[in-house]
């Protein structure tokens, strides 16, 4: 059984991996001090960040919070108009923020005036805290925790269904339903990754020599072995390294791409065939939407709130692919910084975007501060205060925090949102961050409290995946459409309640996870 006890305690509404204060700062900023202005709600009067080492948590008074979401939620399934609206408007900034942040990359940084050089950061910066600050409120926070929006859309499908007297189960068709005509990020790469697997296929000698030759020296010699090839391989490289960064990094290397083409080739199969597998694949989720759509004879507000849904789909993958790539750049910036600061990548990451702007401007900074944050510290923020609190001042504000109480007993049976229909047995494995995928083998349950790019090569090995994380634009959901694995979002505390070697059934198609005896 599992109670949570609602008052409006504090509560860890989300959990992010290998987070800094940089990449929080602005979007804070701009959530409580901006969001009443925009219409985007006034609920929340306090909230802070735990950063601990390579853990971070947000962190929200229940009560407020849950307001904040139905708020949102309420307002996009009344008019989906105004959140298709903030949707156009997230992309557009998304899409300059990309181009931004890219120069940064190609500027001769060195060179540059400390006044140039926070003019490049402030034109960047702009672009970002629009995309992560305005985004995260219609493909975040209106869908967290209670899948209010997920819900809803639900529901209005499963009485649609109703009312015409189809034979269709809701969970397995809103899948389909809400995927979006555009590739993500993630499929967009594969999709040229395989490209460019087949010019290599095609060209016997370079073929060979990829299947035959050691990696290291493969990578190294690849440029005398076929020019034209190598300046191809380059370019996907520079154009998709940052898809696995997140926050703080690594991104992809040129190995990495390099390896994947090597094992491509060498289990002997042909790219275009696999290539013309993912088109036919997403071109039969398109045909049968299409079909489905005819079928149940939305209305034109219900066909609005579907539309609403492929487009909370895309946006939430693309702005975070935005964001992700914009931390990838900012390291080109931050190293320039850095240096002439006579401080490491991570201190520079453990300000603000003012305090950075104010370190170079003014080389006004505290190295004992920032060492601290490093191990522990708490980004405080209200309506009209943002204050970051180190070390023993971290402690101390911790120690007062009411928590929400969570009671957890025996449970052998939990629930969540069908995100990928589907029904498989396998062994848990809970997977977090990068370090813990090398437990996955081909056909565990993967079980994640959110997952990003990072994890996608784990993803691919899992017979199914379970999210605690839940809502229809959660990465976990995203990605299991695109693979086909089953899935399940939005399963309440799953990684505290499952263990690794936990044998399970996941019943995607019915959102139902149930352990069985080992």
């Amino acid at each position: 059984m599992l109670k949570k006890q609602v008052n409006n305690n504090w509560a860890k509404i989300s959990e992010i991996p290998m987070n800094t204060v940089f990449m929080m700062s602005g979007a804070l900023k701009f959530m409580m001090q901006e969001w009443p202005e925009r219409g985007l709600g006034n609920k929340v009067s306090k909230y802070f960040t735990l950063y601990k080492g390579d853990e971070s948590w947000m962190c929200y008074q229940r009560k407020e919070f849950d307001k904040q979401c139905k708020f949102l939620a309420d307002k996009m399934i009344e008019n989906p108009k105004w959140a298709l609206n903030i949707i156009n408007n997230v992309e557009d900034w998304s899409s300059k923020f990309f181009i931004n942040a890219k120069i940064l990359t190609k500027l001769k940084l060195h060179t540059l005036s400390n006044q140039n050089l926070i003019v490049h950061f402030k034109r960047t910066l702009k672009y970002h805290t629009l995309s992560h600050g305005v985004g995260s409120s219609i493909s975040w926070n209106a869908d967290a925790d209670k899948e209010l929006v997920t819900q809803a859309l639900l529901k209005m499908v499963s009485e649609q269904i109703k009312k015409q007297k189809l034979q269709l189960s809701p969970m397995k068709i809103f899948p389909i339903l809400s995927t979006p005509k555009e590739m993500s990020m993630v499929e967009n790469e594969e999709h040229n990754f395989l490209k460019l697997a087949e010019i290599i296929y095609k060209n016997k000698k370079v073929r060979e020599t990829f299947i035959q030759s050691d990696l290291d020296w493969l990578t190294s010699e690849l440029k005398s072995i076929d020019q034209k090839i190598y300046i191809k391989i380059i370019g996907h490289y520079k154009k998709y390294a940052y898809i696995p960064y997140q926050y703080r990094g690594p991104g992809y290397s040129l190995e990495d791409f390099i390896g994947r083409w090597q094992a491509l080739l060498r289990e002997g199969t042909q790219p275009q065939k696999m290539l013309n597998k993912l088109i036919k694949n997403k071109k039969s989720i398109l045909q049968k939407q299409t079909i489905l759509m005819k079928k149940i004879k939305f209305n034109a507000h219900q066909t609005k709130l579907i539309d609403m849904a492929k487009r909370m789909v895309f946006i939430k993958d693309y702005r975070k692919m935005a964001l992700y790539h914009g931390m990838y750049c900012y390291e080109f910036l931050f190293k320039e910084i850095s240096k002439r600061l006579g401080l490491s990548l991570e201190q520079v990451r453990a300000m603000t975007y003012w305090e950075i702007i104010e370190a170079i401007l003014n080389n006004k900074f505290e190295v004992n501060e920032l060492n601290a944050r490093l191990k522990l510290c708490v980004d405080y923020v209200t309506q009209n205060k943002y204050e970051i609190l180190s070390g023993l001042k971290a402690k101390n504000f911790l120690d007062r925090i009411k928590w929400e109480k969570i009671e957890v007993g025996k449970i052998n049976e939990l629930s969540g949102t069908c995100a990928c229909a589907g029904k498989v047995k396998g062994r848990v494995k809970i997977v977090n961050l990068p370090n813990d995928m090398s437990k996955m083998k081909k056909g565990d349950i993967m079980v994640s409290f959110q997952t990003n790019p990072n994890l996608v090569p784990a993803m691919k090995k899992a017979g199914a995946l379970i999210g605690e994380a839940g809502g229809l634009t959660c990465h976990t959901a995203i990605v299991a459409r695109e693979l086909n694995i089953p899935a399940i979002v939005g399963v309440d505390l799953v990684t505290k309640i499952l263990k690794d070697g936990d044998i399970v059934e996941v019943d995607a198609t019915k959102g139902v996870v149930r352990k069985i005896n080992k």
